[in-house]
């Protein structure tokens, strides 16, 4: 089943970093759709909840050296 989680992340630099976040967390397993909006911090999630734990998503976004808040 399909559910989907949103975060923020305000301390982007440039698109490019909203595009890192974007591509490791479609990299996840159960990801099916990830949207990142670089101007306004705004992270869409959609996952298959069988599959992706969303816990993982904001240890996903720290390694790239950002830091997720809850919307």
């Amino acid at each position: 089943m399909s559910e989907t989680t949103q975060l923020r992340v305000m301390d982007f630099d440039c698109p490019s970093c909203a595009s890192t976040v974007e591509r490791a967390l479609a990299n996840q397993d159960g990801v099916e759709n990830v949207e990142v909006h670089y101007a306004t911090g705004r992270v869409e999630i959609e996952y298959d909840d069988n599959v992706a734990d969303p816990a993982t998503f904001e240890q996903t976004i720290e390694n790239q050296g950002y830091t997720p808040q809850p919307t």
